[in-house]
């Protein structure tokens, strides 16, 4: 049996043709929305600023360098020109991949607020950890060990966090982006 090039190179061209007018129209469409969607995103943080930081709707962003050396930025809240709060967005290993964490800190010491960002957890266990009861425990003064802790059962603490049943890993992993947020205030408050 003998093969012809036309039957070989009629189908490859038109598949290579096909493929760089597809590229080309995501390209487009790239192109196209990309300002859009860096808008939105924009206008998404900064509502989460204000649910992390309640009251406060002015911020001025600022740039600061965490422990392992790395340029991070975040955000002083400010209310008639005084600091009332900061904002850091961090991220840590959890079960389903990343969770980015955003976390509003007062200036007093206080965490006033705690929202996702982004979690790929599995949903009706890791993915609680979105709901407001679960959030609602970083709500309190930064422990004096300059870290929350995570328990499975028992009397919670001040300063401890209620593993969520099934979703201990997804617990750890927020408590460890909101810890990383803790160190960033304490870097950020002695260099105040």
């Amino acid at each position: 049996m003998k093969i012809d090039a036309k039957e070989v190179l009629r189908p490859t061209i038109t598949l290579t043709v096909i493929c760089f007018v597809v590229a080309a129209l995501l390209a487009g469409t790239n192109l196209l929305t990309k300002d859009k969607i860096a808008q939105q995103e924009e206008q998404a943080a900064s509502e989460a600023r204000e649910l992390v930081l309640p009251g406060v709707e002015e911020f001025e962003e600022m740039e600061a360098t965490d422990a392992d050396g790395e340029s991070v930025v975040y955000y002083v809240g400010k209310e008639g020109g005084e600091v009332a709060g900061y904002v850091f967005t961090t991220s840590a290993s959890s079960y389903g991949g990343p969770v980015q964490v955003m976390t509003g800190i007062r200036a007093d010491g206080e965490v006033s607020g705690v929202q996702l960002l982004s979690i790929n957890d599995t949903p009706g266990l890791g993915m609680n950890a979105q709901k407001e009861e679960f959030r609602a425990q970083y709500q309190q003064p930064i422990p004096e060990s300059g870290a929350f802790e995570v328990i499975k059962s028992g009397e919670k603490q001040d300063g401890q966090i209620m593993a969520m049943t099934g979703a201990t890993i997804t617990t750890q992993g927020v408590t460890d982006a909101v810890n990383e947020a803790l160190a960033l205030y304490e870097t950020v408050k002695g260099g105040a």
